[in-house]
């Protein structure tokens, strides 16, 4: 195999693992602290090397959350298959929200608000993973309550965006909103409106 091959193969794991050692770095110093040294220090590279992948801490943080929501969205094909649809709802509900004001993906979701990315393509991959989500939950309703596939989007988009805002106290670990308030919120909300 010639050698620019062998290079080209290697590149896409590279990639994977600096991205798991930026997930590991955010859970272990936090944001505020967060270097280059630090994810190339438990990558095992040069903060030389880590660049030469991503270019940027910002382009760094975007990979690293598109890593996790890809992460999430898989696992939560799988949880949500093997549920009946009562089932369905509250864990699909849960996998949403953040699960504590530490929460890493959610943290990472406030970096790319704060920062966004400037590239078309990287914005698509994140309104994909919002349409998922809210695609995921009408589904759920649809079978649960019978709704059509209008009303169904239409109750699914404007609760996703009701666990967006109440996700942001939690994040801000608001006394009294953690993440058991908002999931007993999110329902609570969605139980008045299915029929």
């Amino acid at each position: 195999m010639p050698p620019e091959s062998k290079i080209a193969l290697e590149r896409p794991d590279m990639r994977a693992h600096v991205l798991k050692a930026a997930l590991l770095a955010i859970e272990e110093v936090g944001f505020t602290r967060l270097r280059i040294r630090d994810i190339a220090d438990r990558a095992g590279m040069s903060t030389g090397h880590v660049l030469y992948y991503f270019g940027s801490r910002d382009r760094i943080l975007v990979s690293t959350l598109l890593m996790s929501e890809a992460d999430l969205d898989e696992r939560r094909r799988v949880e949500l298959a093997g549920l009946d649809d009562h089932a369905a709802l509250e864990r699909l509900v849960e996998l949403y929200l953040p699960k504590s004001a530490q929460d890493v993906r959610w943290r990472l979701w406030a970096q790319v608000v704060a920062r966004p990315p400037d590239d078309e393509e990287t914005l698509l991959r994140l309104d994909g993973f919002f349409r998922s989500w809210a695609a995921a939950l009408a589904t759920v309703v649809r079978r649960l309550a019978g709704l059509g596939a209008e009303a169904a989007e239409d109750f699914a988009v404007r609760h996703c965006r009701l666990m967006d805002g109440l996700s942001n106290d939690v994040l801000l670990g608001m006394p009294g909103h953690d993440a058991t308030w908002a999931k007993e919120a999110v329902l609570a909300s969605m139980r008045r409106e299915l029929p």
